[in-house]
């Protein structure tokens, strides 16, 4: 016990790591920090190119080979015919609904769109946007099985 005793020993135990809340927060600032990448991309004029390393088979005898392939971002915002910029902010693939009946935000124009991104994002981390997780439907095995009693033949005549 010699070497342990030159050790500050405790009963610290490794928490959760991260509560639903955090990881909403979490998961929808490094979404709209995709979104302020893509806005300076296209003010700037220039492609923004993502890419994200994937197992692809090579040659005759499909041997694998590890390669850096284009992921598709898809862009939260738009433009009316007005020349005004909307956009949308999403969790997943589904818009988020920011007020009763009210799921988009008017910016102006494309300049403005990363600076409304910032404010939008310190606005999720002040948790002003954790009212609009309780309002996203949860997936996931849990809502996919039928409840109990249901059974999952057919009824009806045998034929």
């Amino acid at each position: 016990m010699a070497i342990l005793d030159q050790l500050k020993l405790s009963n610290a135990a490794h928490g959760k790591e991260n509560s639903p809340v955090q990881r909403f927060r979490h998961r929808l600032i490094d979404a709209i920090q995709l979104q302020i990448d893509l806005a300076k991309a296209d003010i700037a004029g220039q492609p923004l190119q993502r890419t994200r390393q994937k197992w692809v088979k090579v040659g005759a005898t499909g041997e694998k080979e590890l390669q850096q392939v284009p992921v598709r971002a898809r862009r939260w915002w738009w433009k009316d015919e007005s020349g005004a910029t909307f956009i949308t902010l999403k969790y997943g693939a589904r818009p988020l609904e920011l007020a009763p009946g009210k799921s988009a935000i008017e910016v102006g124009g494309l300049e403005d769109l990363p600076t409304k991104l910032t404010l939008i994002c310190d606005a999720i981390r002040a948790g002003e946007l954790d009212g609009c997780r309780a309002k996203i439907p949860s997936f996931g095995r849990a809502s996919l099985t039928k409840p109990k009693g249901t059974s999952s033949k057919h009824s009806g005549a045998k034929g």
